[in-house]
């Protein structure tokens, strides 16, 4: 159990040494022997877990979007709100970017660009945490909650491209403090897309569309109404009104 323990956080130190070095100097710049001093291992340690240095780099985000995926799916099935678990699911991309600079640095600025990455693990693990965000819009669409008409692919990528422009554009301009938090971004934005595909309730009663003719026409026959209206009111008036000579 020990050595279980030791093996594994001399795994952890290395893939946390990498992830630092990688994201600060470009996977092309480290180097295995910068990475070894950072995690106080032997290079021959590094190659005994990894391989390669390539095995290396595609290990971290596999790691790290399996634990996301994981801690998410301990609170997502108990959110039965299609729009709640939206939110749920963008948040924890957003504190995972904002909390891990080295990891959204990493995946956004060097790993999404890279052609072998698509076809790892890595980027498996990652495809699994956005096609539970596609779900998600899909059973919106089923139930109701959204439009019939909305495309899951396109409302997928609008949230998705979002969140990752903003971070990339984060990291190009060094990680400025903003004025506003990603997180006081989430809600408005969200709430924008939300409002473009929610199904449209059925309203009830009678809604006329009228051009301009028609309001025209139908408002002299509303003037013309209220004025026999008003001509009947006063007959009946007069009609009504006692004879003087009758009383006396």
């Amino acid at each position: 159990m020990a050595d279980h323990v030791k093996t594994k956080s001399r795994k952890d130190r290395i893939m946390d040494a990498a992830l630092r070095i990688f994201a600060e100097k470009t996977f092309q710049e480290a180097t295995i022997s910068e990475i070894s001093k950072e995690a106080g291992v032997s290079e021959a340690t590094i190659y005994e877990y990894f391989g390669t240095k390539e095995d290396l780099l595609f290990a971290i985000p596999e790691k790290i979007s399996n634990d996301t995926f994981e801690e998410s799916q301990q609170v997502l099935p108990f959110i039965k709100d299609v729009e709640g678990r939206m939110r749920a699911i963008l948040l924890s991309y957003i504190l995972l970017y904002q909390n891990n600079p080295h990891y959204s640095a990493l995946v956004l600025l060097q790993l999404m660009s890279n052609k072998r990455f698509r076809q790892t693990a890595a980027h498996e693990a990652i495809r699994r945490s956005a096609h539970g965000l596609l779900d998600c819009i899909r059973d919106g669409i089923a139930d109701g909650t959204f439009r019939k008409d909305a495309d899951a692919y396109l409302i997928r990528s609008m949230l998705m491209g979002t969140i990752e422009h903003l971070f990339i554009h984060w990291h190009m301009q060094g990680m400025p403090k903003r004025d506003k938090s990603m997180m006081e971004m989430l809600d408005p934005f969200l709430e924008i897309v939300m409002s473009g595909i929610r199904a449209r309730k059925e309203e009830t009663g009678l809604t006329l569309h009228l051009n301009l003719e028609d309001v025209n026409v139908l408002g002299k026959l509303l003037q013309h109404k209220e004025i026999s209206t008003e001509s009947v009111k006063q007959k009946n008036n007069v009609k009504k009104k006692p004879n003087k000579q009758q009383e006396t």
